[in-house]
């Protein structure tokens, strides 16, 4: 039988029991890839060439990365949008219709499982029109969520019941499967008829005529990751599978991990510094965010790289000459696109309380009045930052003065400039961090930080924001790595072994993710 090319994957929805992972459950991270990556590269591995995607939740986020896998791996990538990703599964099937080949499979975007699964369903004898499930009839699998997973009755390779609430059983639904147009028509059928519009609706309709059939997918590995618990064991499983990969672990004189800090958020996926670039860093596994912030006319510290707005936003004119009101006003994502269409510029206050537990928060401090050092410890304080997550500033060597007071409680974090320079500084202020920016690193200049007792903050981004770059920072024993890049970061992280998963705390030691999820809310 000629084997399947096409792979439709449903990643639509919310899924709100991994919400402690990331706002977008497609793009969370597992070893360095986000779950979808992990689907798209396991059905790649057992033959598959093209690609539909049917998105919905925050549709213009997911469709960036998906662009960037394109790219990556050359896979012919279709995105759908479904609208109604807030209902049944089915519809993103549906939506999908006039992309799907004659035959395709069928995944779902959280489903890490191992090429073999197609494999098995690409060698089964179906009859023809028949639509097959993979499944697994080892009831006592440990990688099994039994209170979540979909259960099956099969009596003779044919499906009898499918359902979460089954008692009588015999196997488990993995999430595959091998379908055809069939399916889709099943799908409508039952929600004509019963007004359910899920693929399980559809294929028990199949079942019905005996065109459902269940396809043993032997011992082969799977794991459906929808709750906190099955990412642990999915990230145990694939941590050791890349051990024997890794080859020259990177010599560095700490012991402690690297935190990705995501610069400005993730620009490469989301409008720079707004709330929901700083979800994509965080699925994606960043524990450190950088943002810029500015002050308005009427003493309001907003989040914006440059002195005016016209580059970033659908507005003219100077941060410092309008009021939060006016800011407020303005369209801060339609210039990377239109599905980014109304995401506004945040202030400094929402943007703390949007990261809160879950990131170190870097402040890259552009410019404000005199007191700015007074207003921002306000700030911190009202917005219960004066303990916790570490904090730390950048100030430029012009604005040092102005914001001197705010070290020791918060981390005042200077650029490296000279020996000299660095020295006076530690004599005189309690310093504990300081950066180096790619453009002027060099091994000697790291060691005199070091040397200085202060951690490291590298720079990465510009001509070797890459392999290279992130490989002399470490070589250099940096504990942050700012980058744009953080799709390509954070498997180089976890590919050494060197990902911090925590968030670090005053101390510079991580607190467990677990702890800070839970002592904060999560936004949507």
């Amino acid at each position: 039988m000629p084997i399947i090319k096409d792979c439709l994957i449903v990643a639509a929805g919310k899924g709100t029991r991994l919400k402690g992972f990331g706002d977008l459950k497609p793009l969370v991270n597992l070893c360095g890839k986000p779950l979808i990556e992990h689907a798209m590269l396991s059905a790649s591995k057992a033959g598959v060439e093209n690609f539909v995607v049917v998105t919905g939740y925050k549709a213009g986020i997911l469709g960036k990365f998906l662009q960037s896998l394109r790219k990556k791996y050359r896979w012919k990538i279709t995105i759908v949008n479904n609208a109604d990703y807030e209902l049944e599964n089915g519809l993103s099937v549906l939506a999908a219709e006039a992309f799907l080949a004659k035959d395709f499979f069928l995944s779902m975007c959280d489903h890490v499982v191992e090429p073999g699964v197609y494999t098995a369903l690409n060698a089964a004898k179906l009859p023809k029109g028949s639509v097959g499930l993979g499944i697994d009839i080892r009831l006592t699998n440990p990688d099994v969520d039994i209170n979540d997973v979909t259960k099956v009755t099969v009596t003779g390779g044919i499906m009898q019941e499918i359902g979460k609430d089954l008692v009588k059983y015999n196997a488990y639904d993995c999430g595959i499967f091998r379908a055809n147009h069939n399916l889709l028509a099943a799908i409508k059928q039952n929600r004509d008829l019963t007004g359910d519009c899920s693929i399980s609706g559809g294929m028990k309709m199949l079942s019905k005529k005996d065109m459902a059939h269940g396809i043993n997918i032997g011992n082969t590995r799977w794991i459906d990751v929808d709750c906190p618990q099955m990412h642990h064991i999915a990230h145990k499983w694939q941590r050791g599978l890349m051990k024997g990969n890794v080859q020259d672990i990177i010599p560095r004189a700490q012991t402690q991990n690297i935190v990705a800090v995501g610069h400005r958020g993730t620009k490469k996926f989301a409008p720079e510094n707004t709330l929901a670039a700083h979800e994509v860093a965080f699925s994606l596994g960043a524990r450190a965010i950088e943002f810029d912030v500015r002050c308005t006319k009427d003493g309001h510290f907003v989040l914006i790289h440059d002195g005016s707005v016209n580059r970033t936003t659908n507005g003219r004119g100077r941060v410092k000459d309008m009021t939060l009101a006016q800011i407020k006003t303005l369209d801060a994502g339609v210039h990377k696109g239109s599905e980014f269409a109304g995401e506004k510029i945040p202030t400094l206050r929402e943007a703390l309380r949007n990261v809160k537990g879950r990131f170190v928060v870097d402040i890259d401090f552009k410019g404000g009045p005199k007191n700015s050092a007074e207003l921002l410890a306000n700030v911190f304080e009202e917005e219960g930052f004066s303990t916790g997550p570490l904090i730390t500033i950048f100030a430029r060597w012009h604005h040092f003065k102005m914001l001197q007071s705010l070290c020791p409680q918060y981390a005042l974090r200077p650029h490296y400039i000279s020996h000299r320079w660095t020295s006076k500084l530690v004599r005189n202020f309690p310093l504990e961090i300081m950066g180096l920016r790619r453009r002027s690193f060099n091994f000697k200049r790291a060691k005199n930080i070091r040397d200085s007792n202060l951690h490291l903050f590298c720079n990465t981004m510009g001509f070797f924001d890459n392999e290279r770059g992130f490989s002399d920072s470490i070589k250099a024993d940096a504990l942050f790595i700012q980058t744009d890049h953080l799709d390509k970061l954070i498997p180089f992280l976890e590919k050494h072994n060197l990902l911090e998963t925590g968030v670090m705390g005053r101390d510079y030691q991580p607190i467990s993710l677990k702890e800070n999820v839970s002592k904060s809310t999560i936004t949507g």
